[in-house]
């Protein structure tokens, strides 16, 4: 027979409950409140930002398509984070697999050594390659930049790549050793397939971290190439208007385009790698 609950424990039942959505709440006004904001800010027809808007206009994003700094240094960034992001998740499986699959009691040791990017901030980074470009005499803007985007981004699919191998079923190999299949034929159609949830986590993060790096950036711009965040910097410095704003409304949009095209098309689940 079920036990009936006393007044006192239904009510710390539905305060809990009260709670618990009460966080929930905050925590997604916390996220999207600064999101909905600069969009609305985006829409001010003045010449200045103000909270609220006195009127509503399209005009500053006309202004992004009018002023080439914005239209180019977009197709810049994205031209060096198509560029890093498939080396950087490359190396990583590379890096991850050596090391999942010939363990060692170094292995500590080098996962420390490849993850030492992370620890290091990006300022210094983005000097120390300065450096050194300048001392090897390699002065290429977008090359330089991709090379710094790859050492910056290189951890982060190293480690999702090596968690996923860490729930991978060494058997799988085995039974596909069983039937004579050779280890490389095996890698391509057994082990990735399998981790493929773990290479998306580690391409998305080195596109994102590429796509939206400042600190290392600055430092191997050129005067013919900048990047996306190098060109809002700049423009910030000297004009204080909603064109930034309009900027972000659409990094925003392309992003909730990309995700419902993928969605509508293949579904994320497959996408990612977690439904077949």
């Amino acid at each position: 027979m079920r036990r009936r609950r006393s007044p006192l424990a239904r009510v710390r039942r539905h305060v809990g409950f009260g709670t618990v959505w009460l966080l929930r709440i905050a925590a997604f006004a916390l996220l999207f409140t600064p999101i909905l904001l600069v969009i609305l800010l985006s829409f001010n027809a003045g010449s200045f930002t103000s909270i609220p808007p006195q009127s509503y206009s399209l005009r500053w994003y006309r202004n992004i398509f009018a002023r080439q700094e914005f239209v180019g240094s977009f197709f810049t960034s994205l031209t060096v984070a198509a560029i890093a992001t498939p080396l950087s998740v490359l190396l990583g499986t590379m890096s991850a697999y050596t090391l999942w699959k010939r363990p060692t009691r170094w292995r500590p040791v080098l996962e420390s050594v490849l993850m030492s990017p992370v620890l290091l901030p990006l300022v210094v980074t983005g000097l120390a390659l300065l450096v050194f470009f300048n001392r090897a005499h390699f002065y290429a803007g977008i090359a330089s930049i991709a090379i710094a985007h790859v050492i910056i981004t290189y951890p982060y699919s190293f480690r999702a790549v090596l968690a996923a191998l860490s729930r991978y079923d060494r058997q799988l190999d085995e039974a596909a050793a069983s039937l004579r299949v050779r280890p490389f034929a095996s890698f391509i159609h057994v082990t990735l397939p399998m981790i493929r949830p773990g290479l998306f986590a580690g391409a998305l993060f080195a596109f994102v971290m590429s796509f939206d790096d400042f600190a290392t950036t600055i430092f191997l711009i050129t005067p013919d190439t900048k990047t996306l965040p190098i060109a809002i910097y700049q423009y910030m410095e000297f004009n204080l208007d909603p064109t930034v704003s309009a900027v972000s409304s659409l990094l925003v949009l392309a992003a909730v385009l990309g995700v419902l095209l993928i969605e509508r098309t293949i579904g994320m689940d497959r996408f990612v790698g977690l439904r077949a």
